[in-house]
């Protein structure tokens, strides 16, 4: 929490019920992160924030599969669609995956974030 505060970050946990998962994601835990990261040629920062989810991946598909964080999508109940990402934002610092190839049936947990413009409930899903 030090961290976050250090870094100009506002944490507050969501309820893991506003996240539905598929048929091979589980929802784990969730957390809304507001960041004021410096934007590329502006002055001082832009506001963001940020869903982080902890999620539980099984690999129910492929014989292999390595995993990349843009392919998992988080569609709110409107049907906008917002890809994940790992890193790219203060907000997003300590985020560490283990992304080595997962056989057929592995499972797996992983640490993905969803850049919003407002907090909203919705599907976290991974597409292959």
């Amino acid at each position: 929490m030090v961290g976050l505060l250090a870094a100009g970050c506002q944490e507050k946990p969501a309820p893991v019920n506003l996240f539905t998962g598929t048929s091979d994601v589980r929802v784990l835990d969730a957390r809304f992160v507001s960041s004021n990261d410096a934007a590329a040629g502006t002055l001082g920062g832009m506001a963001r924030s940020y869903l982080i989810v902890k999620v539980h991946l099984t690999n129910d598909i492929s014989e292999q599969l390595f995993v990349t964080p843009s392919h998992f999508v988080f569609t709110t109940q409107d049907g906008n669609r917002y890809l994940g990402i790992d890193s790219g934002s203060s907000a997003l610092i300590g985020i560490s995956n283990d992304y080595g190839a997962m056989k057929r049936a592995d499972e797996r947990d992983f640490v993905v974030a969803f850049r919003l413009p407002i907090e909203q409930a919705g599907t976290i899903s991974y597409e292959y």
